[in-house]
């Protein structure tokens, strides 16, 4: 039923490990085991000397770019022995020419050509299987192609109609682009720039500079592009950069427009890893990119050894390998290839290509993955409850469970494992789908339950009227919010409003707070912390509201002001309500209303926040009874003083916190001598 590879256990040098929903590493099953490890010699073609690039062609042949030796190597498909060694090259009039560290070898299907990126050579050499010279491609003579760039060729690709494509070491607008003919056609695929604050900042400042200053200003320029692969009509390339967080794999169309430019994707480790046996994780270096039969990427990371594979949506699938001298491991990973379940990986230090065999645990996923892809989301059912048997932390198979259990109709049983897998995208279509489903079942009790609740309001509504006393207190709080002008300024000479009210809506408002950010419909919003703390919520709530009635009260006093600090903390109160109840109600519609339909919720919360402003501005207004002016004036410093207050705070915490380390230092140390 599964396809399942014969290798069932596996001794490697590093931790096998997966990502959980909170982005947090958790021990996982191996999807691929270190098979073994193949030098030169075990191929009968002497020692390699730094290979740098491998590839598998339609010939059932593998060919390695052995760099330092200036050649090519072709291995039969079973890994065992080199069937040819590509040294040089017949010329037409019968002379050989010959390579000068290759760094990338490319064999066409469709043409039945070998494209060579001959480094030290400046070209790219193209030949046929027999070792005769075809055509060259050198520096392009184009106004595009900066005169002062060389023309080192690291990688090279050629698509169905022959169009090539050459990663350049030195060219950092994308990959190099030559029609059938060998003739420039341009540059494909540029990376973006990453938008940092000094890339925003030095943007907005370039608008004063003069025409001289900007022309010698520091350009900001994306990284270049290191690996390249194709895949049917597509083109992958990745970029090995520390610094620059976008563009890290991408997957072009004809175009050149990047279909994972959208996506929030992560390639690489996040922080921090499973395997702590390194004290010091080097950053992600995404180095060489390729895609296997099953449409799965493979990134290969040099700075960690690491080969991280996604499938086509760059789910990640599994995590292998590591610097090591063990099998399994590397010194310096520098290209990576596929095929038929295994993985195979130069190491231009060790001088040999390690092989990495799919496991009886990777098989199960790949045979899901693949069905899931391919749209047979009920067929991949049984597999991916199979991997979650095996491996109950494989986020990855709580995606899949959820699909097949959304194209079933079995919706509440999809949205449990969407939400187990944090899937927004499909617990709002599961749950759209059983919200139908429930309105056609209870369609009847709806509209009885809609008509008691309109007959009970108005029921209470008259025996309301008829009643000869009412709490004034809560009369003046709905006569405030639904009279904004008049409403605070009546209070104000009555004396009206309560104190203790003031605290209950306060109250209301950390609920509120804790309530919107903890019981939002999933649809909308998932809270990423693992452990619930309150603190957040008191500060969003007591801690702000006690810092604007004691700056307001300290800056209204400067300024003439006529409230008191009771009275400020009253009428800012009353004006949070329909603040209060904005948030209330948007938390109780996000468990009714779907993603389509957002604009609602939308609309509540802007007219709850105006509402709470326009409110906000009459209470400081009636209070201190100060003109239009000298109320906004007053509100701006107010916030001034609330922001260094807040700084104030932070600062003495982190004092306190400093002293209750040194002395919890100095007990440590007194401790320990006596």
């Amino acid at each position: 039923m599964f396809r399942i590879s014969e290798i069932t256990s596996y001794s490697a040098p590093y931790d096998v490990y997966n990502y959980d929903k909170w982005g947090e590493a958790v021990p996982s099953q191996a999807g691929y085991s270190p098979e073994r490890s193949v030098s030169g010699y075990d191929l009968g073609a002497g020692a390699m000397d730094s290979p740098a690039d491998i590839f598998y062609a339609h010939d059932d042949r593998f060919y390695i770019a052995d760099t330092g030796n200036n050649r090519i190597i072709a291995v039969d498909g079973g890994f065992e022995k080199a069937v040819r060694i590509y040294d040089s090259f017949r010329m037409p009039d019968g002379t050989e020419i010959y390579l000068k560290n290759p760094s990338g070898i490319y064999v066409s299907a469709e043409t039945g050509l070998m494209y060579i990126a001959d480094t030290e050579n400046s070209r790219i050499l193209i030949s046929d299987m027999s070792g005769n010279f075809i055509s060259e491609i050198t520096k392009p003579d184009d106004v595009l192609y900066d005169e002062k760039r060389t023309f080192m060729p690291q990688r090279v690709i050629a698509d169905k109609a022959g169009n090539i494509y050459a990663v350049l070491g030195n060219i950092t607008t994308g990959a190099v682009m030559f029609d059938s003919s060998g003739n420039f056609s341009g540059f494909y695929g540029a990376n973006r720039v990453q938008p940092t604050a000094e890339i925003i900042r030095n943007y907005f400042s370039s608008v004063f500079m003069s025409d001289d200053k900007r022309s010698r200003r520091v350009r900001n320029i994306p990284a270049g592009i290191t690996g390249i692969d194709i895949d049917g009509d597509f083109i992958f390339t990745c970029t090995a950069s520390a610094s620059q967080k976008t563009d890290i794999v991408k997957k072009l169309n004809s175009a050149g427009i990047n279909i994972f430019a959208d996506m929030d994707i992560t390639i690489g480790d996040y922080a921090p890893v499973y395997d702590t046996s390194q004290n010091n994780i080097p950053a992600t270096s995404i180095t060489d990119i390729d895609i296997d039969e099953d449409g799965n990427i493979n990134c290969l990371d040099s700075a960690s050894g690491k080969i991280f594979q996604y499938d086509e949506d760059c789910n990640l699938l599994f995590i292998f390998g590591t610097n090591a001298e063990q099998t399994g491991g590397f010194r310096q990973a520098s290209a990576i290839e596929s095929h038929s379940g295994r993985i195979y990986v130069t190491d231009s230090q060790k001088d040999t290509i390690t092989i990495f065999r799919e496991t009886e645990f990777g098989g199960i996923v790949h045979e899901a993955s693949a069905l899931h892809n391919g749209g047979f989301y009920e067929e991949a059912l049984e597999p991916w409850l199979e991997v979650l048997k095996r491996d109950g932390n494989y986020r990855r198979a709580y995606l899949g469970v959820a699909s097949a259990k959304l194209r079933a109709g079995e919706y509440r049983e999809s949205m449990k494992y969407a939400e187990l897998a944090d899937s927004n995208r499909i617990y709002n279509r599961a749950f759209e789908g059983w919200r139908l489903e429930f309105m056609k079942k209870n369609s009847g009790k709806l509209i009885l339950s809609f008509f008691i609740l309109v007959i009970s309001l108005i029921i209470f509504r008259r025996i309301r009227k008829t009643r000869k006393s009412e709490l004034k207190t809560f009369k003046w709080v709905k006569y405030a919010v639904v009279h904004p002008i008049e409403g605070f300024e009546d209070m104000r000479w009555k004396k009206a409003g309560s104190l203790k009210i003031s605290f209950l809506i306060i109250f209301l408002l950390f609920l509120a707070e804790t309530a919107h950010e903890r019981l939002y419909g999933f649809q909308f919003y998932s809270s990423y912390d693992k452990i619930f703390s309150v603190v957040p919520y008191i500060v969003k709530s007591f801690v702000f509201f006690g810092a604007w009635v004691v700056g307001n009260w300290s800056v209204c006093t400067l300024f003439d002001g006529e409230g008191t600090m009771k009275n400020i903390c009253i009428y800012s109160s009353y004006a949070l309500v329909p603040y209060i109840v904005q948030m209330f109600m948007c938390t109780a519609l996000s468990h009714i209303l779907v993603q389509d339909e957002y604009i609602f919720l939308l609309i509540v919360q802007i007219t709850g926040t105006l509402w709470t402003v326009l409110l906000m501005f009459s209470a400081v207004r009636s209070v201190h009874q100060y003109s239009p002016a000298k109320t906004i004036t007053a509100i701006l410093l107010t916030v001034f003083a609330m922001l260094i207050m807040l700084f104030l705070m932070i600062l003495l915490l982190s004092l306190i916190q400093q002293v209750c380390i040194f002395i919890l230092t100095i007990y440590t140390e007194i401790s320990v001598r006596f």
